[in-house]
């Protein structure tokens, strides 16, 4: 008697670029080469008509994660930090927890500041990366792999 596999979920891809303008892509339909990203685009999910609640890179990306407004998760401008407890319950965390993910952030987050004047403790502040040696891989924010 043969047991029906059950379906392998979905590989999810969330990219994400500050400051790009929309029509900086072949599948926009403009006449630059981007094969890769047209690719993806024609075979995925795209999000071409959202809106935020915020203009700016770190209220937008915590929201992002959350699903949370601003309002909701505090981060309503640069230079504040998402409390990690709310980060980890966001899709990341979720993904990975609850549908058997292994989740993984490329590049900059922007969760938390950079540039601070005292350590903050987050792999993201200059001031704390010694605490974060070379060997450090996450988990952060949800993400397993960072």
């Amino acid at each position: 008697m043969s047991h029906p596999t059950s379906p392998r979920p979905p590989n999810i891809l969330l990219i994400m670029s500050d400051q790009q303008r929309a029509d900086c892509f072949g599948f926009e339909g403009r006449k630059l080469r981007t094969p890769h990203l047209d690719r993806l685009a024609r075979q995925g999910t795209r999000f071409s008509a959202c809106i935020t609640s915020n203009p700016v890179c770190q209220p937008t990306r915590a929201s992002i994660l959350t699903g949370q407004l601003c309002l909701t998760h505090g981060v309503h401008d640069n230079g504040i930090d998402l409390d990690p407890a709310v980060g980890e319950q966001g899709f990341a965390g979720t993904l990975a927890d609850k549908a058997g993910y292994d989740t993984a952030f490329f590049g900059k987050a922007h969760f938390a500041t950079y540039h601070t004047f005292v350590p903050t403790g987050s792999p993201e502040c200059v001031r704390s990366s010694a605490n974060f040696g070379p060997d450090w891989f996450g988990p952060y924010m949800g993400f397993q792999h960072v």
